[in-house]
């Protein structure tokens, strides 16, 4: 299908918006859990929500130095390095399970606080299913509503790409050499196609001098794989498991807009035109599949509450 020169003219964003939707009911269903645990579980006394807080730290604790380790073992330093900012994480974690261990220790009123923190009663767990979906619903919600940069933008000058371990890449289309799926060199013979993995081809040189620089550190395990050799070029992979597109409304419109505008200079093009076509956005699309895993969990809800109020026969 031929584009008209206004469709290729046009600025085109690609947004995570629809993958982050499409996991709002897991954020549902865990308050629906958490709601009928807390409902239906004795406290024993303990305050379930104030130690469920601390539960959620503790796990963002262990998060965070699970991440940090990863990075370590991922960065290049050498072993004798890496081996002591381990001990170091592993020392930080021990040092706060320590802290509230005195805390407990000082008076009665302690122990019995950390004996609750060591033995926590269940309706703890129903607090921090609550938490952590609620949580999740919110910032689901307001990316949703308040959309940050596009992942792609494509505009006459060129493609911009924005993640946050490699921020700010733009990509002229004068640099671009080629536009088609991902080839994956083997050494027995000619490389893999993959079709569904549209991918970009530049310099080696552009790749050293505008790419390499921008890749950070905090890129998340197999983002090596988004960018592959091949010959005297580099392959830069577009497509993605955040990017909830079919692969030809990526290939389609960065083809087109690299054929048209790879002769002329992108110091004389604009970076947009106009209000952009965004690919990726969520909507209501009236299917019941989408009515129902948004419904459900709400209607599950409903009948916990009216079942703990007496309201709904057990």
């Amino acid at each position: 299908m031929t584009m008209s020169a206004a469709e290729i003219s046009a600025t085109v964003d690609y947004s995570v918006d629809k993958w982050h939707m499409n996991r709002l009911p897991l954020g549902l269903w865990f308050c629906v859990g958490g709601l009928a645990i807390c409902l239906h579980t004795e406290s024993r006394g303990a305050n379930g929500a104030a130690l469920a807080v601390v539960y959620v730290a503790l796990l963002g604790l262990a998060f965070a130095g699970w991440a940090a380790t990863s990075l370590i073992e991922r960065s290049a330093y050498p072993f004798y390095v890496v081996l002591p900012l381990t001990f170091l994480i592993a020392f930080l974690v021990v040092c706060v399970i320590a802290f509230f261990g005195a805390v407990g220790s000082n008076r009665s009123a302690g122990r019995m606080w950390w004996s609750q923190l060591v033995h926590p009663p269940f309706r703890v767990f129903g607090w921090m299913l609550l938490y952590l979906g609620t949580g999740w619903i919110v910032i689901v919600l307001f990316r949703h509503f308040f959309p940050a940069r596009p992942v792609i933008r494509l505009s006459p000058a060129g493609i911009s790409f924005h993640r946050s371990w490699l921020p700010d890449l733009f990509i002229p289309w004068q640099e671009i050499w080629g536009v088609g799926p991902l080839q994956w060199p083997n050494a027995q013979g000619s490389p893999t196609s993959y079709p569904h993995a549209v991918a970009i081809a530049v310099t080696r040189d552009f790749y050293e001098s505008h790419m390499a620089p921008k890749r950070s550190i905090l890129s998340p395990p197999g983002s090596e794989r988004m960018f592959v050799p091949n010959g005297a070029h580099m392959q830069m992979v577009l497509t993605s498991p955040e990017l909830l597109v079919a692969p030809e409304d990526i290939r389609g419109p960065i083809e087109a807009r690299w054929k048209e505008f790879r002769g002329l200079s992108a110091a004389v093009l604009p970076l947009s035109v106009g209000a952009p076509v965004v690919f990726g956005r969520w909507s209501m699309d009236g299917s019941w599949w989408q009515a129902s895993m948004l419904a459900l969990p709400l209607l599950v809800a409903i009948a916990i509450v009216m079942q703990a109020a007496g309201v709904w026969p057990h």
